[in-house]
């Protein structure tokens, strides 16, 4: 196998300008695009903000055992959020 180190490619000025020239025409590209994107995004019509009336978040009960999987699930509330002040301190250890 023979491989050519860095000083064999031989590279001259002209593909060291060519390549200069085809990154540039890159970043070019590149940004001619983003603007273009965001100059059609700003043309469109913005839809009108609806606000959503949510009902209480639920979750699903826990499966526990066999009889109950092929039972329906059913919805249970979730427990109200509670002041720090009124929660239970967590331990921690510090070595």
């Amino acid at each position: 196998m023979n491989r050519q180190s860095a000083a064999q490619l031989r590279l001259s000025s002209l593909h060291i300008q060519q390549g200069l020239w085809a990154a540039l025409a890159l970043l070019v590209t590149l940004v001619t695009g983003q603007q273009w994107l965001l100059w059609h995004e700003r043309q469109q019509p913005e839809a009108p903000q609806v606000s959503i009336q949510r009902a209480p978040q639920t979750h699903f009960s826990a499966v526990s055992s066999l009889e109950e999987a092929s039972a329906p699930l059913r919805m249970m509330d979730v427990d109200q959020a509670q002041p720090l002040s009124a929660m239970p301190r967590e331990e921690r250890w510090v070595f």
